[in-house]
């Protein structure tokens, strides 16, 4: 929602204009109007559909700099920074744009969109607020408008501009169904039915209308017709983790009444019974501990598969990247203060080594519990399916960053061996305990982040700062044992310093701080897992599942 057009993809316009061969030529021609803003601004469209980012912000920003009052040059700057992800200046900019045009309807959207991805609801509201009013509103503003209310508690008028939006673009089946999710959040399921049938009638084919449809059926009490709905979902969209959850769900809430030997045709065409009300609860067949095991875990492998494949189906690299960029990150760190400090390392015999142990268990800590935190931002549509709890997205989230950081730990170590360095710890279950330990820590805290997030969102940005401090108070570039016991002593309440140090205690051989207490490192394990997921438990009424 930058407001600047997409690139070309190849394939997509074969006939269509050689955007690098057009950006060579708008560069060319700043070299003889250096100061003229229409210029420059086209030289920075042309360079951003050639792919040269960096390119296109200089020229953005020489044309604010030859024109501060100009609006085209602020609200294409402003796009150009959204899209290399630099959003809090873009927010700036697109602020100083709306400022010399406040009744355009377009800035207002664009700074809008990017004010609702930063989680800013209430100011995304008022910019949104000001767009769908203006006679330029577009069915997208009132769109995200309701998604932004929603975000905001204000479920009443997210309804009303979630069906202002289906007026403006009845085509669009997504608007509808975010109009039924919605309607079905406030009970209103006669209304939420009118619209899903209208749904399924316009998409035959389409999964998640069919699911939309069947979810409305439950609530109705309709158990028959949401079965038949579920089944057909997952007929229609066999790989859809989320039709084929909602439709285990649904099978739950429903018996398969024994046919007799003297009924054949019957049986070959079974129907299913809503449950007997007056059923006493202790002749229900109640799940066994293995089976909710099993359940569990089916749901978050499913979400997993799906997270993985929305972060990063969409590259050829695919996953590969999640794994080489850490790896890049952790390699150009090590070099860099490897290159500036060339003094004997505290612990071990190699600098770079030293640095990679510490660096590796507290990006464990760092992305886990930054993951968990964000986890049911990332996947609030699946937190619409009954059978889905968040506590499963964020330990979903968790595992899938443990797998990841595992791996690229181990890529790490083994460089270092077939460099000639130590590329195994002197006792692997002391140091895999320690990034255990710490994954199980990050788990905690980003379950208690998560849900004070929810409850007061500029906490992320406190949480932020806390990393970046304790980036700094853990031991990854120095060690306690070359500090004034003062020092020490102090640090040693710190319990990512405590996981750093064991595990290398467990990485180098006869390294045995006296420091260390892993009791302490235990108690703050076992006290962040049960007041973060005590908190999400308690709290969970007062925690809004978006759509």
């Amino acid at each position: 929602m930058s407001g600047i057009p997409e690139q070309p993809v190849a394939g997509d316009l074969p006939d269509g204009p050689d955007y690098r061969a057009l950006a060579k030529e708008a560069v060319a021609t700043t070299e003889g109007q250096p100061g003229d803003v229409a210029v420059l601004l086209n030289a920075a469209m042309m360079a951003l559909y050639a792919g040269d980012i960096v390119q296109s912000k200089r020229f953005a920003r020489e044309a604010v700099a030859a024109d501060a009052g100009s609006f085209s040059a602020l609200r294409t700057l402003s796009g150009i920074l959204d899209a290399a992800g630099e959003r809090a200046e873009a927010i700036s900019i697109g602020n100083a744009a709306i400022g010399l045009a406040p009744s355009n309807a377009e800035v207002r959207l664009h700074v809008g969109a990017m004010l609702a991805a930063e989680r800013r609801w209430r100011e995304a509201a008022e910019h949104l607020s000001v767009h769908v009013v203006s006679p330029a509103a577009t069915p997208v503003g009132w769109r995200l408008l309701s998604s932004v209310l929603h975000q905001a508690g204000n479920t009443g008028r997210a309804t009303e501009a979630a069906r202002e939006a289906v007026m403006a673009d009845s085509d669009n089946i997504e608007y509808r169904l975010n109009l039924v999710s919605l309607l079905n959040a406030r009970r209103l399921h006669a209304q939420a039915f009118t619209e899903v049938c209208a749904a399924v009638a316009q998409a035959p084919a389409n999964g998640t209308a069919w699911r939309a449809l069947s979810g409305v059926h439950a609530a109705l009490g309709q158990f028959n017709e949401a079965l038949r709905a579920a089944e057909r979902a997952v007929e229609l969209a066999a790989d859809d983790p989320e039709c084929r959850a909602h439709l285990a769900y649904v099978a739950r809430l429903c018996v398969l009444p024994v046919a007799s030997a003297e009924s054949a045709a019957a049986a070959a065409s079974w129907s299913v019974a809503r449950r007997p009300a007056a059923r006493p609860r202790t002749m229900r067949r109640t799940a066994s501990l293995f089976e909710d095991i099993v359940t569990r875990w089916r749901v978050i492998y499913a979400i997993m598969l799906r997270d993985i494949r929305t972060r990063f189906g969409h590259t050829k690299l695919g996953y590969f990247w999640a794994i080489m960029e850490p790896i890049t990150h952790l390699m150009t760190l090590g070099m860099v203060f490897y290159a500036v400090n060339q003094a004997p390392p505290p612990v071990g015999d190699n600098l770079f080594l030293f640095y990679i142990t510490g660096l590796v268990p507290f990006l464990m800590f760092s992305h886990v519990s930054h993951d968990v935190m964000s986890a049911a931002e990332a996947n609030n549509a699946m937190l619409q399916l009954p059978i889905v709890k968040r506590t499963d997205i964020m330990v979903a989230h968790a595992l899938r960053q443990f797998a990841t950081e595992l791996c690229v730990g181990f890529i790490i170590f083994s460089i270092a061996g077939l460099l000639g360095q130590r590329g195994m710890p002197a006792d692997p279950l002391t140091a895999f305990a320690a990034v255990t330990l710490l994954w199980v820590l990050a788990l905690g805290v980003g379950a208690f982040n998560l849900v004070v997030v929810e409850l007061f969102p500029s906490y992320e940005t406190l949480y932020a700062s806390v990393i970046r401090l304790l980036y700094v108070a853990s031991g990854i570039y120095f060690s306690p044992i070359a500090m004034p016991d003062w020092i020490r002593d102090a640090l040693a309440w710190n319990p990512i310093l405590q996981g750093i140090e064991f595990f290398r205690s467990g990485f180098f051989p006869q390294y045995a701080p006296h420091w260390l207490d892993v009791n302490y490192l235990l108690l703050w394990v076992v006290a962040s897992i049960g007041i973060g997921f005590a908190l999400e438990r308690s709290l969970r009424a007062r925690m809004v599942v978006y759509s």
